[in-house]
């Protein structure tokens, strides 16, 4: 079992407050409360009924004993206990409660000095520099301290091999399991399955479960975790050095990497969760797509988790409705780095599946995109649609950051994320937030100048349209009228969305010209000084449609 003894130092910035919610795990039982040493008052519901309501998240309540004074320093101490981890065999153990082992506030960013007591004969891997250390009879004891405010502490235990790279003035060490868990490493020919995958939601602290097993031919050898460390360093190294280079400093400078059983990964502060499959290789991997540009997909994984440093780390989301942000911006962060690593064609490759999976139908022949806008958060997980939350939050949220691409400009728009993470470094960050953010990073004369169509229709609201264009050119050297028409289809008639038409010439730049779509089909007339060579309807892909 896990005891622990938490020390929160609190200092309310209001007055009056009589009541303090902590997030705990259910499977940790709080002992006891004190504040300024003084016992306190608390309540935590029964924990295997809030299992049962809430999953893999409760809270308790804390009630000091006279209202708490504001500018005040109030000293709490919490004692818990509980089982969170499992040993899955072969020395290999699952850490089942990663945020919420001990009782934090949601969504405050502290300082921490933590002490660890384990057997010596397992490693330990936390965020933060190791301060002190000391081993005997058995047991050794860690110190670690993180002087850079972060939103919660991680650790993994297990029976490791590690290797370390220095990237400038940053340093990642990723650690392996030395054997893989028994579920993995079956009988040869046998075959396992891969449990539902579980997302982390930072708003309400719970791991959100998508359903959908899948079965996996294993390998008839067991392969070696550990023999592509070195290989995994240096991915994750490029990726976190990508990152650093654009959106600024990661909330540690020290970024750890070590394995977890099941096929789902986690970014913490200064700490990622690879799952075990990450340190397969590829040849190897169960569930190996046929298609080789879709080989890219695991390095999406490695590098949408090392996002997760600056995306839910250094910014947080406010509430549930702004979740979608962290997730979306960690994914196309992802796809920016695969971008630069295997050219254009890779992104687009997966925007494409990605809109095929939106336009995909379920019940009743709903397209997967119609269950809700992408702002419901957690509300859009239905036992109707379970890939639901998952395909909406990542790869619609994908594609409305790489719309918003389009319309800033590559160099306007990584500007406008590095200025995001610099206004809301340790802060929350909401939707209307960003879109504020976004508006000042608009080319001058921008269509839609405040994004209030792009943002009510893709984030508030649901719809991918069906685009034709129609056009013709009349005129004579030098005094040139391209008339045309777009016509949307698909959607709900109060759907809209700006719409780029290149018109390309023999010589000099192609003139780029953006239509509003509506209900009716929208005209636009366009004077031009040469004949134009082309017109095409957002050859770019600026706009989550279908084109004919």
């Amino acid at each position: 079992g896990l005891n622990v003894t938490t020390r929160v130092v609190l200092t309310p910035t209001r007055a009056g407050v009589r009541v303090l919610v902590f997030n705990l795990s259910p499977r940790m039982r709080l002992i006891s409360a004190a504040i300024n040493g003084a016992p306190a008052e608390f309540f935590q519901r029964d924990a295997m009924r809030e299992n049962l309501i809430r999953g893999t998240d409760a809270v308790f309540l804390l009630l000091p004993g006279a209202p708490m004074e504001p500018g005040k320093r109030y000293e709490v101490e919490f004692r818990n206990e509980g089982h969170i981890v499992q040993d899955t065999g072969n020395k290999v153990y699952f850490v089942g409660a990663r945020d919420n082992w001990y009782p934090k506030l949601p969504i405050q960013f502290s300082q921490y000095d933590v002490t660890f007591r384990y057997p010596s004969d397992l490693n330990l891997v936390v965020a933060g520099e190791l301060v002190e250390e000391a081993a005997g009879e058995g047991w050794r004891t860690t110190r670690h301290r993180i002087a850079t405010p972060v939103s919660f502490l991680g650790f993994n235990l297990g029976v490791y091999q590690h290797v370390a790279q220095t990237r400038g003035p940053y340093s990642v060490e990723v650690f392996a399991n030395k054997q893989l868990e028994p579920r993995i490493q079956e009988l040869p020919g046998a075959s396992g399955v891969l449990p539902p995958r579980r997302v982390y939601d930072p708003i309400t602290r719970r791991s959100i479960v998508v359903p959908g097993s899948v079965m996996i031919p294993m390998p008839v050898l067991p392969p070696d975790p550990a023999e592509r460390l070195q290989e995994l360093a240096s991915e994750i190294g490029a990726a976190f050095e990508f990152m650093a280079s654009r959106f600024g400093p990661p909330p540690i400078r020290n970024l750890t990497v070590s394995p977890i059983p099941g096929n789902f990964g986690q970014g913490f502060p200064g700490l990622v969760y690879l799952p075990t499959l990450s340190y397969i290789r590829l040849q190897q991997r169960p569930g190996l797509p046929a298609n080789p540009n879709r080989q890219a997909v695991p390095e999406i994984l490695l590098a949408h988790e090392v996002a997760h440093q600056w995306w839910g780390n250094v910014v947080a989301p406010d509430s549930n409705q702004d979740t979608w942000l962290m997730e979306a911006l960690a994914n196309y962060s992802a796809l920016l780095f695969l971008e630069k690593r295997k050219g254009a064609k890779a992104l687009e490759s997966i925007l494409a599946d990605y809109s095929r999976n939106l336009r995909s139908t379920v019940a009743e022949g709903r397209t997967i995109d119609s269950t809700g806008p992408i702002a419901w958060g957690p509300r859009l997980i239905s036992s109707q649609a379970p890939a639901a939350w998952r395909v909406i939050t990542y790869e619609k949220g994908s594609w409305i950051i790489h719309m918003l691409r389009r319309r800033l400009g590559d160099e306007r728009f990584l500007a406008m994320l590095a200025e995001v993470v610099k206004r809301y470094r340790q802060s929350t960050l909401t939707t209307e937030q960003f879109r504020a953010v976004a508006v000042k990073f608009l080319p001058p004369g921008s269509p839609d100048p405040k994004l209030e169509t792009f943002f009510e229709n893709w984030v508030y609201s649901t719809g991918i349209p069906t685009l034709q264009l129609s056009h013709s050119v009349r005129g004579k050297a030098a005094a040139y009228t391209l008339t045309g028409s777009l016509t949307q289809s698909g959607v709900d008639a109060e759907f809209s969305a700006w719409v780029p038409i290149e018109v390309h010439f023999k010589t000099g730049k192609p003139l780029v010209h953006w239509v509003r779509t509506d209900s009716d089909p929208a005209g636009f007339t366009v004077a031009l000084k040469q004949a134009p060579a082309r017109v095409l309807l957002d050859p770019s892909s600026s706009v989550l449609s279908v084109r004919k």
